[in-house]
């Protein structure tokens, strides 16, 4: 079991990590009423003992669970700081930066406008690749959100992952040489970011980002690929930025797809092979969506109290077909160019 466990955590250091300062978050968070005061005080003796263990751990005649124990104890009181210090105000916050992006996206608007003579076929386009929603119909926005597939206007991972995969298809023809990689590196990670900021940065959209470069890092670090790794680090990257957002349904019905996702989607696949490359298309999408559904549900139960029941089959439908439409969207920002006005 010692051993089990031991290489359980070397394995996903991360999500050990996460589990364990979210512990301690959730026992600050539980006694943190009484002693309002001296959060800073507090904070700064429990890192000021932490940290003297975690150096001092080396020298001690221990076992290896008990210094296992120690560590755990000492992630909790990381929670703990973590709560203190930014339960009234974030951690680190970061400038969003205008200019440059918001002449991207108002280009990126007129040529959509230009080419997309229709109003509502403009504003639908407009949100689906940028998250501008000020030109949508509302009556489409009530109907999405009656359907559960409000996700698809709203830029998420399935707008990254479309760019992610397209630029790695591009970059990987670059030569492997580390000079190569770097230049990879760099224009994968600027272009992710650039078009996370001419979406707004909304929250949905970070996530994804942080995801996405957490996991190309990971990859060019030749750091092996667990999932749940990127996950439990892109939460506590969110964290230390935001720590209120740990309650935002957004966040919890996010990373809830994205772990059904990642534990039910291989199960469910391998239940029924196919052959038929379309037959095998249809069934591969239809349980990414069981798998994000089964991990959502109880979270929509618990806040709302109850669900679509058209939620299986419009995400069936509509997620291929909005993911044609931002391939088409993508290539008219790419392709056509305006004319010079005379």
């Amino acid at each position: 079991m010692e051993k089990s466990l031991a290489h359980w955590k070397a394995e996903h250091p991360l999500l050990f990590i996460s589990i364990s300062i979210g512990v301690g978050y959730l026992i600050a968070n539980y006694f943190g009423d009484h002693y309002p005061s001296l959060n800073y005080t507090i904070a700064f003796v429990i890192i000021l003992i932490s940290m003297s263990a975690l150096l001092c751990l080396p020298l001690l005649p221990l076992k290896k669970w008990q210094q296992g124990i120690i560590i755990l104890f000492i992630l909790i009181s990381w929670g703990n700081v973590i709560y203190l210090t930014t339960h009234k105000q974030n951690l680190m916050w970061l400038p969003f930066p205008n200019g440059m992006i918001g002449d991207i996206r108002i280009w990126m608007m007129q040529k959509i406008d230009k080419h997309i003579i229709d109003k509502e076929a403009s504003g639908f386009a407009k949100a689906l690749l940028i998250g501008v929603k000020s030109d949508i119909d509302k009556n489409i926005i009530k109907a999405y959100t009656q359907l559960g597939i409000i996700h698809i206007i709203a830029i998420s991972g399935m707008h990254l992952d479309i760019i992610f995969k397209n630029l790695v298809f591009v970059t990987s023809h670059l030569p492997r040489k580390m000079f190569w990689r770097f230049i990879e590196l760099a224009i994968v990670l600027i272009t992710v970011w650039i078009y996370t900021f001419i979406a707004f940065a909304s929250p949905s959209v970070v996530r994804a980002s942080i995801f996405f470069s957490l996991f190309f890092v990971g990859t060019f670090l030749n750091q092996p690929k667990y999932t749940l790794n990127c996950i439990a680090g892109g939460i506590l990257v969110i964290l230390f930025f935001d720590i209120h957002s740990i309650y935002h349904i957004g966040l919890q019905l996010s990373y809830a797809a994205v772990i059904g996702i990642h534990l039910f989607y291989p199960v469910f696949n391998k239940m029924l092979p196919m052959d038929n490359p379309i037959l095998s298309w249809m069934w591969s999408n239809l349980c990414i969506t069981l798998s994000a559904q089964l991990t959502t549900l109880p979270i929509l139960l618990y806040h709302f109290h109850q669900t679509s029941t058209l939620v299986i089959i419009s995400n069936f439908i509509m997620v291929p077909l909005s993911t044609l439409m931002l391939y088409a969207l993508i290539a008219l920002m790419i392709i056509l160019v305006s004319p010079n006005p005379k």
